[in-house]
């Protein structure tokens, strides 16, 4: 190989610059994220049926979708959670098959189940998720004089459509405000004097609010479209329905109540410091974009918004490009650094500029040419990818040197540039390749390895093995074209090899060295000496460092001969250091990835089973006064607090289970002076000692967490299963307790609930016959005289300025 890039410099040199272009090109190209992709595919399947308790929703939609889902192919497991009003079921797949595959195979079986499950069942919307799907940011929207109606307005219909353009980001509806909603609020008194029901209310205001196609009409010699007013255009309208004739005269709405623009019942609260506010969360598009660009991308938008009112904040918060940059920064500059070392310690031993230079061409070629393999494979710029490379960097350095080395010891013995580099590059080549295989066949084992340790240590092998790859063929071909071309025979002096770094012959001459051939580069740090000349510094310095590095080695062969005298005794003595090492092993932490202070923490909370909205908020103010007091004023960023659960499309995105429970997320500041992890332990004993009634669970609230754990909110995760759920939900809990007493076990959870309060109504059928009624009508009146503001038979109402489509309750 040496003697082909020497023959043919051209082509190695356009073979180099082809290898830089493409190498930075790619390098740009490429998307930067905190972790390679992670391909264990996920799918997530939600059903909604508004208003069905969740014990219905497992044994109706559940259960049926989860026995149906067993005839798809390649799937490891299923995970569900049952909501009021919503099924949420997580398929998980094997790693490495096709997601898209695997989003068709569910969708399918997923709708020829469909006509099994309860009439009015919402056809499901099915999902790919994966490990790295997770929120990069939070957008916040607040503003004075704005009620959370027209935030969630804003955040639906304004900002998020707008957010929408930002390639590779997928914003799901908001969390928080209250979903606005015409409202039709009847008087019972009211009614029962006209001898009326609520449902002949929804019954007329349905029949009068309804989507009729009226087609065209052909008059004269225009066609043309008509609109008629079967929908409401204004409030006022919904007050002159007629219910009902008496004589002469008709009851209308405004008779027995009245319309009015207002909202749904509230069931997801979002509190942004203090403030009620709506957030929406930004997720990323898959394993293959770049979560720095998504979140520079909304941040740009964000300041651009149009079309909204002047007193509304719109923040980006808890931005997680953040950490990644910061880990991306901190790699480079550790790797920058040594590679600083590195070059210093070239220059110490070879003593020439020239060779320093050489031997640092391979760092770059290797590099770029395994970034290119890297591009059109597919991978990102990420921390295992960068962290293989700073694992590489002296090692790509090894090959050039030794056949530096060699190359050096033929220019020594007065051997021409170009012949010296071709037979030193040539004798090497072996020893070359067979270190670099060597080096590489250590990274084989990874491919044994399972789950998210597979995909992150392979990124880091991959790296470091085409780095290698092509610092073996650099070295052998680069190298030594370099050398030929731009290295020069050393010049020796009177002081002989030990000094000069030259050589003699075996008859103890000197080989002369023309002055044509002289170094000029090297002439600084080479030891030139002789009659009339002085040293510079560099040689100086480079002849004290040779001294003293020979008596090192000296120093070295005693001891080693002096073992070598007592082999049982050097043994023995390593042995009893190995087991003395051995007791250390256990004071050691073991964990599958350092941790890392993400500059934030969660705490999810849950208030005793069954708690209003109201009370959980009361509780959540609680705990956020309480925060502010634990964390410093200068290290706390923000508090923002997430109540209940919105029973639609935003549940997928929340692990809170219904009006009892929360979650509260605390952000830091740049630069804080107390670490996440102890801020966390600190509210964890303060919530514990201030407020017992509440259940808490913390989270460290980074991607480096979330990602491991696969968007489970533990690292590791207990399930128990059972035909009989009380069984389960003790034994959960006894096993619960035992796990508490482990040491080293912070929080133990138990997410599900099964003593949520609830009425059951029995109703006599034959007594409701008698009096006319079926079992429709009795629930309908009765929940209508239970509860307010209850949704029956929703009509949709289009406001004529937005054009958005709003319920038309009563």
């Amino acid at each position: 190989m040496s003697r082909f890039s020497i023959r043919n410099p051209y082509l190695i040199v356009v073979i180099c610059l082809i290898a830089a272009v493409i190498g930075l090109t790619s390098v740009v190209r490429m998307p930067v994220d905190l972790f390679p992709a992670i391909n264990i595919p996920e799918v997530v399947v939600a059903t909604f049926y508004s208003g069905m308790p969740p014990e219905q929703i497992e044994t109706d939609i559940t259960g049926r979708f989860e026995r149906f889902f067993t005839l798809g192919a390649g799937i490891d497991h299923m995970e569900s959670r049952s909501l009021p009003g919503v099924s949420v079921i997580r398929v998980f797949f094997q790693p490495g098959t096709d997601a898209d595959s695997d989003v068709n195979e569910i969708s399918n079986l997923a709708m020829a189940d469909l006509r099994r499950l309860p009439p009015g069942t919402l056809p499901p919307i099915v999902q790919k998720f994966d490990a790295s799907s997770l929120p990069v940011c939070l957008i916040t929207l607040k503003g004075d004089g704005l009620s959370e109606t027209q935030l969630r307005d804003l955040g639906q219909f304004t900002v998020r459509n707008q957010l929408a353009s930002v390639p590779g980001a997928s914003i799901p509806p908001p969390f928080g405000g209250k979903y606005r909603q015409i409202m039709v609020y009847v008087d019972p008194a009211k009614l029962q004097s006209y001898e009326m029901s609520p449902m002949d209310v929804v019954r007329a205001v349905n029949n009068a609010n309804l989507i009729l196609p009226s087609g065209d009409v052909k008059l004269g010699p225009f066609d043309y479209t008509i609109f008629t007013n079967s929908q409401f255009r204004t409030i006022p309208e919904i007050d002159r329905i007629p219910l009902k004739a008496v004589g002469q005269s008709t009851v209308r709405v405004a008779d027995v109540g009245r319309a009015e623009d207002g909202h749904q019942v509230q069931v997801n609260v979002v509190r942004v410091d203090g403030q009620p506010s709506v957030y929406l969360p930004v997720m990323r598009q898959g394993g293959d974009t770049n979560t720095i660009a998504v979140v520079d991308g909304i941040k740009d938008l964000v300041g651009k918004l149009v079309d909204v009112p002047q007193q509304l904040v719109a923040s980006v918060v808890f931005d997680q490009s953040r950490f990644v940059k910061r880990a991306i920064e901190t790699l480079l500059h550790e790797g920058g650094i040594g590679l600083v070392l590195t070059g210093l310690m070239v220059l110490m031993f070879l003593g020439s500029l020239r060779a320093t230079a050489a031997v640092f061409l391979s760092i770059p070629l290797s590099a770029l040419a395994a970034f290119i393999v890297l591009y059109f494979g597919g991978s990102s710029i990420n921390t295992m990818i960068l962290a293989g490379f700073a694992l590489v960097f002296s090692r790509l350095i090894d090959n050039a040197v030794i056949v530096l080395e060699n190359i050096f010891r033929h220019l020594e013995m007065g051997e021409a540039p170009i012949l010296a580099a071709e037979r030193g590059g040539e004798e090497v080549s072996m020893a070359v390749l067979a270190a670099t295989l060597t080096s590489s066949v250590v990274f084989f084992p990874v491919t044994f390895l399972y789950g998210v340790s597979r995909f992150l240590f392979s990124a880091l092998a991959l790296a470091v093995v085409l780095s290698l790859v092509a610092s073996y063929f650099v070295a052998c071909s680069v190298v030594p074209l370099f050398c030929a071309w731009f290295m020069k025979r050393p010049e020796h002096d009177d002081h002989g090899p030990a000094e000069a770094g030259g050589d003699r012959d075996p008859d103890g001459g000197e080989h002369p060295v023309p002055a044509a051939d002289r170094d000029p580069g090297a002439a600084e740090v080479a030891v030139v000496s002789g009659p009339g000349r002085t040293r510079s510094l560099g040689a100086r310095f480079n002849a004290a460092f040779a001294r003293r590095f020979t008596a090192l080695l000296d120093w070295y062969e005693r001891r080693v001969r002096r073992a070598l005298v007592s082999p049982r005794l050097v043994i023995a003595g390593i042995t009893a250091i190995f087991f003395v090492s051995l007791a250390i092993y256990p004071r050691l932490g073991v964990a599958f990835f350092p941790r890392t202070d993400a500059a934030q923490f969660v705490v999810n909370l849950k208030s005793p089973t069954g708690s209003r909205i109201e009370m959980t908020a009361a509780d959540v103010e609680r705990v956020e006064a309480l925060v502010r007091r634990v964390v410093a004023p200068g290290d706390l960023d923000l508090v923002t607090a997430n109540i209940g659960v919105q029973p639609g499309f935003s549940s997928i995105y929340t692990s809170n289970a219904g009006p009892h429970t929360a979650t509260v997320q605390v952000a830091l500041k740049e630069g804080h002076h107390v670490g996440s992890y102890e801020y966390m332990e600190r509210t964890r004993r303060a919530i514990a000692d201030e407020l017992p009634h509440l259940s808490a669970f913390f989270q460290s609230g980074g991607m480096v967490d979330a990602v491991l754990n696969q968007g489970l909110p533990a690292p590791i995760d207990v399930q128990l299963s059972g035909s009989n759920i009380e069984t389960v939900f003790n034994a959960a809990t006894d096993l619960a307790a035992q796990i508490r007493r482990l040491r080293g076990a912070s929080d133990v959870f138990v997410p599900q609930d099964i003593d949520y309060p609830s009425l059951r109504l029995d109703i006599d059928r034959e007594r409701a016959a008698t009096l006319g009624l079926d079992q429709r009508e009795v629930v309908n009146n009765l929940i209508t005289a239970l509860t307010s503001n209850q949704m029956i038979a929703p009509s949709y109402w289009v406001d004529p300025k937005s054009g958005n489509d709003y319920m038309l309750t009563v």
